[in-house]
C-alpha cells in the first residue's frame, strides 16, 4: 500500500512540475519574441528562436541514450530541469540590458534551454508508465494531453496580456519562478523501475539502442513511418502558413489567425476530456483508434484547405483537434507498453529525433510550395501525405488490430 501511495505522490510531482516547466516555456518563449523584435526590428531574428530550438533538440536526442544509460530517469529529469532553470536565471539578467549585441548571447542560451529538454522529456514520458498502474494508462496519458491543451489555451493569450501590461523583463522573471517551481517539484519524485542503468556498453551500441528497438518491433515500425508521414503532413499547421492561409483563402485579418489556433486548441482540449471519459473503450481498441483517426484527419484536412468559409474553416480547425489527440494518447499508450523504463527512454530519444528531422524539413518544403504555388496546393499536399499514413495503417491492419491485443493479453 505504501509503494502505490508513494508512487501516485510521485506522479502528482511529476504533473504539477510539468504543468509549471510548460507555462514557463511558453512566456520565456513570448518574452524572447519581443525582447529580439523590439531590438532588431526584424521577423527573420525571431524566426531562427523555432530554429536554433528545434536544431538543438534534435541534436539532444541524438545524444540523449548516452545520458538515459548511465543515469537514473529521475535524476535526469531533476537535473535536467534545474540546469534549465539556471540557464534562464542567465538569460533574465541577458535580457535586462537587451540589444543587438546580446543576440549571440540569448541564441547561445536558447539552445542550450532546449537541448537539455531534449534529455527531459523521453524520460518523462518513460517514467509514468513506473508511476501509475498499467490500467490507468491511457486514462492518465488523456489528463496529461488536457493539461497541456489547458496549458496552450491559458498561457498564450495570458502572456501577452501580461506583456502588454507589465514588460517583458517582468514576465521573464516570471517565467523563471515557475522554472524554480518546477524544479521542486522534479526534485520530489521518487519510484520508477528498479533497474540500474548500464555504463560498459560501447557509445555507439548505447545510440543505436532505441533505434534497434524500433526496427525490431514491427508496431512500433508502422507507428513510426506513420509519425513521419503525418509529421511531414502536419507542417501546414506552423504559424507562418496559417497566416498565409487566413489572409489567402479566408480573405481575413490576424485576429482570425488566433480565432483558427484558439479553436484548434480547443479541439485538442476537448478530445482529451471525451477520451478521459471512455478511455475504458479506447484502451480496448488502440488501433483501431488509430486507423479511423488517419482516415478523419484526410477528410478534415482536404476540407480545411478548399473551403473559403471562415467559420467552416473555424469548425473543421476545431474537428482537427479530436481524432488528432486520439491518435496521438493512444499511440503514446502503445509506446509506453513497448519496453522497460530505460530502454522506453531511447525508443522516444530516437522517436523524438525522427520527428523533429521530419518537422524541420516539412517547415522548409511546406513554406517553400506556399510560396511556390500557393497555400490550398500545400494543403493537398499535407492531404496526400495523410492519404499515404493511412495506406501504411490499411497494409498493416492486422499488427495494429490483432497484436495490440495480443501484447496487452
Amino acid at each position: 500500500m505504501s509503494n502505490f501511495v508513494r508512487k501516485e505522490t510521485s506522479f502528482r510531482f511529476l504533473w504539477c512540475g510539468q504543468i509549471f516547466a510548460n507555462l514557463g516555456d511558453i512566456l520565456y518563449v513570448v518574452c524572447l519574441i519581443k525582447l529580439i523584435f523590439d531590438a532588431t526590428g526584424s521577423v527573420t531574428y525571431i524566426s531562427l528562436v523555432p530554429f536554433f530550438n528545434t536544431i538543438s533538440a534534435l541534436i539532444s536526442g541524438l545524444l540523449a541514450p548516452l545520458i538515459i544509460n548511465k543515469f537514473k530517469l529521475t535524476s535526469i529529469l531533476s537535473y535536467s530541469q534545474t540546469g534549465k532553470t539556471v540557464l534562464l536565471l542567465l538569460l533574465c539578467f541577458v535580457g535586462a540590458t537587451m540589444g543587438e549585441e546580446r543576440l549571440f548571447w540569448i541564441y547561445l542560451l536558447i539552445c542550450l534551454i532546449s537541448f537539455l529538454d531534449g534529455w527531459a522529456s523521453p524520460a518523462r514520458n518513460a517514467l509514468i508508465p513506473s508511476l501509475v498502474d498499467e490500467s490507468k494508462l491511457l486514462k492518465t496519458n488523456s489528463l496529461l494531453s488536457i493539461s497541456d491543451q489547458l496549458v496552450q489555451l491559458i498561457a498564450w493569450p495570458i502572456g501577452s496580456i501580461l506583456l502588454v501590461l507589465s514588460g517583458s523583463i517582468n514576465i521573464l522573471w516570471l517565467a523563471f519562478i515557475l522554472f524554480l517551481l518546477s524544479t521542486v517539484f522534479m526534485w520530489q519524485i521518487k519510484g520508477g523501475w528498479k533497474e540500474s542503468p548500464q555504463g560498459n556498453e560501447a557509445h555507439m551500441d548505447v545510440l543505436k539502442e532505441g533505434w534497434a528497438i524500433i526496427w525490431r518491433s514491427r508496431l512500433l515500425r508502422i507507428i513510426s513511418l506513420m509519425n513521419i508521414l503525418e509529421t511531414f503532413a502536419n507542417g501546414v499547421w506552423i504559424a507562418a502558413i496559417l497566416y498565409v492561409y487566413v489572409s489567402e483563402a479566408l480573405n481575413k485579418g490576424e485576429s482570425w489567425w488566433g480565432f483558427i489556433n484558439g479553436s484548434f486548441f480547443g479541439g485538442m482540449l476537448f478530445g482529451g476530456l471525451v477520451i478521459y471519459r471512455f478511455s475504458s473503450l479506447i484502451e480496448r481498441n488502440l488501433g483501431k483508434t488509430i486507423f479511423y483517426s488517419t482516415f478523419i484527419l484526410i477528410v478534415i484536412t482536404f476540407l480545411f484547405g478548399t473551403t473559403s468559409i471562415p467559420w467552416f474553416a473555424l469548425f473543421v480547425s476545431f474537428l482537427f483537434g479530436f481524432p488528432q489527440m486520439a491518435r496521438d494518447i493512444a499511440e503514446t499508450t502503445i509506446i509506453q507498453n513497448s519496453a522497460r523504463e530505460h530502454l522506453l527512454a531511447k525508443v522516444y530519444s530516437a522517436r523524438g529525433t525522427l520527428i523533429f528531422a521530419a518537422f524541420g524539413l516539412s517547415s522548409l518544403v511546406m513554406g517553400w510550395i506556399t510560396e511556390r504555388f500557393g497555400v490550398r496546393v500545400t494543403f493537398l499536399v499535407a492531404t496526400i501525405f495523410f492519404i499515404a499514413s493511412f495506406i501504411v495503417a490499411f497494409i498493416n491492419k492486422s499488427a495494429l488490430f490483432v497484436e495490440i491485443k495480443k501484447n496487452r493479453g
